[in-house]
């Protein structure tokens, strides 16, 4: 034994908490909560279902791990309101996916802007 672990074994654990057991942690600190893991389509329909959008696309861009995604929403909804609204919006109703998700980004048009994108993309 060496000389620190035969001193710990003599001082109370409470005075001193670095010797404390190594194994303090167990497996269970290790490892993903699956079930919190957000999925390209939990994420779509909920957009569907909240805005009643007309279009949306997800994607995962973290490699299946579900911690980047990207989104474009098209929704009536959007009518008249800012771009910063409109994230704010979709923000609060993803607010409990966005908990586990590293990097969220978002483009969202209104029915008449998706259409006017498209045409301009086919030409």
């Amino acid at each position: 034994m060496t000389t620190i672990f035969r001193r710990c074994l003599e001082i109370p654990r409470k005075a001193i908490p670095f010797c404390s057991s190594p194994f303090k942690y167990t497996i269970k600190h290790f490892t993903v909560n699956m079930s919190a893991v957000v999925t390209e389509e939990q994420i779509k329909n909920k957009l569907l279902k909240e805005l009643r959008a007309t279009h949306v696309e997800v994607k995962d861009e973290s490699d299946g791990c579900g911690g980047k995604f990207s989104c474009v929403v098209v929704a009536d909804k959007f009518e008249g309101k800012p771009l910063l609204q409109r994230h704010r919006l979709v923000n609060n109703i993803l607010i409990e996916e966005l908990k586990s998700i590293h990097a969220f980004s978002q483009k969202t048009y209104t029915p008449d802007q998706w259409e006017e994108l498209k045409e301009k993309e086919g030409k």
